[in-house]
C-alpha cells in the first residue's frame, strides 16, 4: 500500500474515532440537558409551591392580625361591660339598701305595728278562727298578726283573690267586725318572693314585685270591705321582695315569702303620721 493509501486509511480511521468519541459526548450532553430540564421544572414547581405557601402564610398572618384586633376590641368591650356592671351592681346595692331602709322606716304612726298582745276576747276569737282554717291561716298572738300564704290567696302573678279563699276572709271579717275588735283597725301588708315579673301581661298590670305586693294588699282590703268591714279602718302596704322570712333559693322558701300579713293595731293608728312597722 502506498503512502497515499495509508494516508487515506488513517484519515478514515480518525474520522471513525472522532465520530465514535463525538457520539458518546452527545448522549451525555443530552442526558445533562434532560436532567437540567427536569431540575428546572422541579425548581419551577417548588418555586410555585413556595409562592403558594408564602401567599397562604400571608393570608394567615392577615387573618391572625384581624383576629388579634378583634380579640383586643372584644376584650376592651368586656372590660367596659365589667366596669359598667360593677357600677350597676353598686347602684343596685345602694338602691336595695335605700329601699330596705325606707321599708324599715315606713311609718304610719307612733307605735310599732308588731305590737302588744291583743286583748283576751279578741285573741281567743282569732285563735278559734285560725284553728278553723289551719291550712290557710297562721295567727301570731305575740305580734297581733294574721298571715295568709299568697299562693292560697292568689294565682302566681295575680292580685285577684281566689274564690277558694273567700270563705276564710269572710270568717276573718266576722271576727274583726265583732265588739271584741272594736278598738282596733287593720294594716294589710303584701309580700312577694324575689323572682322578677317577666310575663308581658302581668308586667303591664304589676310592673314590679313592689306593685304586685301592694295590689294584693289592696285586693284583700277590698274583699274585707265587701264583707262589711269599714274601708276607713283599713290601711295597705306593699314590701315587695324586701322583707323575706325564708331563703328564696328554693321553692319552699319562695312560697313562704309570698304572703299577706294583716296587723291589728289600736284604732286611730292610721290617722297618725309616724308609725313604724317592725
Amino acid at each position: 500500500m502506498g503512502v497515499r493509501g495509508w494516508t487515506a486509511m488513517l484519515a478514515t480511521g480518525g474520522w471513525v474515532l472522532v465520530s465514535v468519541g463525538g457520539c458518546a459526548t452527545l448522549d451525555d450532553y443530552r442526558r445533562v440537558q434532560a436532567q437540567n430540564r427536569f431540575l428546572a421544572a422541579e425548581k419551577e414547581a417548588m418555586g410555585q409551591e413556595l409562592a403558594d405557601v408564602r401567599a397562604a402564610n400571608d393570608a394567615l398572618r392577615t387573618r391572625n392580625d384581624g383576629l388579634t384586633q378583634e380579640l383586643e376590641t372584644k376584650s376592651e368591650l368586656v372590660a367596659n361591660f365589667r366596669s359598667e356592671n360593677e357600677v350597676l351592681d353598686e347602684m343596685r346595692r345602694m338602691a336595695l339598701s335605700q329601699l330596705e331602709r325606707m321599708a324599715g322606716q315606713q311609718s304610719l304612726g307612733d307605735i310599732t305595728i308588731a305590737g302588744a298582745k291583743l286583748p283576751e276576747p279578741l285573741d281567743n276569737a282569732l285563735k278559734r278562727f285560725a284553728n278553723e282554717h289551719p291550712s290557710e291561716v297562721v295567727y301570731d298572738a305575740q305580734r297581733g298578726t294574721v298571715k295568709w300564704q299568697a299562693d292560697l290567696l292568689f294565682a302566681l302573678g295575680s292580685d285577684v283573690v281566689r274564690e277558694s279563699s273567700m270563705e276564710a276572709l269572710r270568717g276573718f271579717a266576722g271576727v274583726i267586725k265583732s265588739p271584741a275588735a272594736d278598738a282596733f283597725e287593720l294594716i294589710v301588708v303584701g309580700h312577694t318572693d324575689n323572682h322578677p315579673i317577666v310575663k308581658p301581661n302581668t308586667k303591664a298590670m304589676h310592673p314590679t314585685n313592689w306593685h304586685l305586693s301592694a295590689h294584693r294588699a289592696i285586693s284583700v282590703g277590698n274583699v274585707l270591705q265587701k264583707f262589711g268591714y269599714a274601708a276607713e279602718r283599713v290601711g295597705v302596704m306593699g314590701y315587695g321582695e324586701f322583707r323575706p322570712i325564708a331563703d328564696n333559693g328554693d321553692e319552699s322558701g319562695a312560697s313562704q315569702n309570698r304572703r299577706v300579713e294583716i296587723y291589728l293595731v289600736p284604732r286611730g293608728t292610721l290617722a297618725k303620721a309616724n308609725v313604724r312597722t317592725g
